[in-house]
């Protein structure tokens, strides 16, 4: 089963539901107003829940990202108008792993819990950062990920 849910960088993500029972949820990663000057980069998070019913799957799931409007994982970027700003989205807070689709050096987050199975609900921690010293045009930059849920 896969169930899909969009998700945007900066505004809350959009539910869908499973048709076998699971629901997902998303919080958006708002990073806030970037600061041109600051030295270290802008740090957000949000998080990605799952929830199912009691026997809607067999068990474990992986949760995949897609690359969103800059078309590969290692180029994601929020536009705003013809205006864009790099980002990265990653499964560590360390900041370390790309959350994507297991593609172009992504990872993709693999479950420990079987609430497929059980049901109950899970949450993920996502953690956004875009670099220090950019100079992006003033606007409200956004961009949609579509978050897929395969159990």
């Amino acid at each position: 089963m896969i169930a899909r849910a969009l998700f945007a960088a900066v505004c809350l993500g959009i539910p869908a539901q499973a048709a076998a029972g699971c629901a997902i949820s998303a919080s958006g990663v708002a990073f806030g107003t970037y600061d041109m000057s600051a030295t270290s980069a802008d740090d957000a998070t949000g998080t990605i829940t799952i929830t199912c019913s009691i026997l809607s799957g067999l068990g474990g799931y992986t949760i995949a990202l897609s690359p969103g409007g800059g078309g590969s994982y290692a180029a994601r970027r929020m536009t705003s108008g013809t205006a864009t700003l790099p980002y990265q989205l990653y499964a560590d807070p360390a900041r370390t792993q790309i959350w994507g689709d297991g593609s172009g050096g992504s990872t993709r987050a693999n479950s420990i819990d079987v609430i497929p199975l059980l049901g109950g609900s899970s949450t993920y921690q996502l953690y956004g950062r875009i670099a220090a010293r950019l100079s992006p045009r003033p606007g409200a930059y956004s961009d949609t990920i579509v978050i897929t849920v395969s159990y």
